[in-house]
Order: C-alpha cells, then structure tokens, then sequence
C-alpha cells in the first residue's frame, strides 16, 4: 500500500485546489476567470454570473488559457461539457442535462454530462449532472484530476469513472439512482492506479455496485483507495444485483492488485459489503485489502459467484459481510472490520490465501464461511 500512502500525504499536505491544479506545468498558466449563464452575451464585461460573455460551457473552455477558470452560473445546461486542458471548471447551482449527447470517445454507449479527456491538473466541482446515457462524469487517460460536491444522478452508467486515469480524486460527491453504479475505477482505456475515492455517498444505484474496481483488459488496476464512504443500498435489481464496493475481473492474465477499502459504512446492498470476484484462472487479484469498515446487513440478492474451473462455485444466498470468490489463487487481507447483523461474517469460496485479524462480529451466526 506505499502507493496508496504516497497519495494521502500529498493530499492532506498540499489541499483540494493544490492537488488539482499543481504540477510541473502551473508556473507556465494564466488564471484568467470567465462566466458561463443562459443569459450570458457576448461582448459583457465578464466579471460575475450577471456579466457572463458565454451561453455555452465548450465555448468557455474553448477561450479560457490553460490554468484558468471556467465559472458556470444558475441554470440548466443541455450539453456535454468536454475539458482538454487544465482548469477549474466550477459550477454555482449549475445543472447539466445530458440526455440526447453523443459519446466524446468512439464506441461508448451514449454521452456523458462532464468529460476530462487527455489532461492533467484540473477540478470539477459544484454541479448537478443527470441523464446521460452513459457516465455523468468520465475522467479518461488523464492525470491529477478532482472531482468534487456534485451530485450525480440518473445516468445512464455510473456517476464518476477514473479509466486509464492515475493520481486523481472523486471526494464529497453524491451519486444515486444511476444505472450501473455509484463509482468506477477501471481499465478499458488504458492503466489505472493511484486514484482515490473518499467521503463520497453512494446510495439507491439500482443496476451496479456502490464502487466498482475493476479489471476490463490487460492493462491493469492497481493501487487504489476507496476509503470513508456511505455506501447503501446499491445493487438491489434482481437480474443485475450489485456490492457495496466490488473487486472484479473476468479477463485472463488481468491484474487487480493492491486496492484498499478502508473505513467505509457499508449496508443494505444487493451482494456482499465487500466483494472480491476472480472468475477465471491465470489472473492476479493479489494484496488487496479490506480494512476498518462498518459493514450492515448485505447481500440481499444472493450471490451465484460464478467462478470457472478448476473451482466450483458455491452461490452464497444468505446475507453477508464480506465475500471473496477465487478461480485465481489470491492473497489478501481482511482485518480490524466490524461485522454486524448477518448470516455471514466472511464468506470464502476457491483458491483463496486470506489473512483474517481482529475482525468484529455482531449478531453475526457464521463469522467466517468456507465453501
């Protein structure tokens, strides 16, 4: 977890707007400010929301320098909002409806309400974004971005994915009643590692889990942190139930190492609290670690597991705290947990090497299940 340490220290030493817009480029930007509003006129002075000179949020980041601010004032914005270069982008009771957008990246299912595409060094903060087909917010093949106090809901996917994205943070969003989920960590565009989700709520995403990490190719997810959430309630579809937060591939020679969930409050989910799938052979889902969470009454939907040979998966259809589920032999660790108000405390079923310490267990029948 050295990496994982890395990120924290830089965080609590260097601040929100630090981390966001730091970097070896910053002493090379201006920090010019402009203002977005539906009544905004071209040719306005350009101080305040009441001045604003653009109507539309593209053309504001068109024309601010790198390094400067784009202000988004009151008001409902149909568009997808797309940032290619570092800046704040901060939104002042500003709502995005992205319903009708076409996908920015080729092959996506739809559009998103906010993409961070092939950048570094920027903030998205202070908006309401809903009704994208896809993501509210896609962070893709860029660095050192936050993402934070939005509220995200009614999307066609998840409310934040960090995809071949490293070193950035999604803190004190609200995601809900999203389609596929509260939070995405993946790799379909290339590595990921070293980013953070922390004190965010994820609740009521009916299709998915309350955070996803995983493993989509060959590429790899490695050294992430999701730490501090509210996580509830997720994941309660029958055909596609969802974790609280899941660790998961279905690609061979994948890799999906050293992430830690860390202090979460985790209940009411369609599967396990904490999930960890490997469901084929020939992967590395090693050194993962599940550490100092409050995990509820979980896996309301039951669990198929669904591992391939040599494994046979045993489904687990009682309510359950933690579940790892291995076709891969894995080591990882699951400590200083309090357990509570389940048929299972931990559950355990393939090739699996788990170091189990100073777990809590509380009106819980079964601490730890081995199918």
């Amino acid at each position: 977890m050295r990496q994982i340490s890395r990120l924290l220290a830089a965080l609590g030493t260097a601040g929100a707007t630090a981390f966001s817009l730091a970097g070896p480029a910053a002493a090379d930007v201006s920090s010019s400010t402009v203002y977005v509003s539906p009544h905004g006129v071209g040719g306005h002075a350009d101080r305040s929301c009441r001045t604003a000179a653009f109507r539309s949020i593209n053309h504001a980041i068109a024309s601010v320098h790198a390094g400067g601010t784009v202000v988004v004032c009151r008001g409902v914005y149909h568009t997808e909002a797309v940032v290619t270069k570092s800046l704040a982008l901060l939104g002042r009771s500003a709502v995005i409806n992205a319903r009708g957008q076409h996908p920015v990246i080729p092959h996506l299912p739809g559009g998103s309400g906010i993409v961070v595409l092939g950048t570094r060094n920027v903030k998205v903060s202070g908006f309401t974004v809903q009704h994208a087909g896809f993501d509210a917010i896609l962070v893709a093949r860029s660095h050192h971005v936050l993402i934070s106090h939005n509220l995200l809901k009614h999307n066609g996917d998840v409310g934040v994915d960090f995809n071949g994205t490293h070193d950035s943070l999604a803190t004190r969003n609200v995601s809900e009643f999203n389609a596929g989920g509260g939070f995405l960590i993946a790799d379909d565009l290339g590595r990921t590692h070293g980013n953070a989700v922390t004190w965010n709520i994820a609740r009521h995403n009916p299709g998915g889990c309350g955070v996803i990490i995983a493993g989509h190719s060959t590429s790899g997810v490695w050294g992430n942190l999701v730490a501090h959430n509210s996580i509830t309630f997720n994941g309660l579809n029958r055909k596609q139930p969802g974790a609280g937060v899941v660790i998961a591939s279905e690609v061979k020679h994948e890799h999906v190492t050293r992430n830690e969930v860390l202090g979460n409050y985790i209940a009411g989910n369609g599967l396990a609290g904490v999930t960890i799938h490997s469901h084929v052979p020939d992967q590395s889902l090693n050194y993962n670690a599940i550490v100092g969470n409050d995990i509820g009454t979980n896996n309301l939907r039951g669990d198929p597991i669904g591992l391939a040979p040599p494994v046979t998966a045993h489904p687990d259809r009682h309510t359950t705290g933690i579940l790892v589920g291995s076709s891969s032999r894995i080591h990882m660790l699951i400590r200083g947990n309090r357990i509570h108000h389940n048929r299972y405390g931990i559950y355990l079923n393939g090739r699996i090497h788990a170091r189990i310490h100073h777990n809590r267990y509380v009106r819980v029948r079964v601490p730890i299940k081995v199918a």
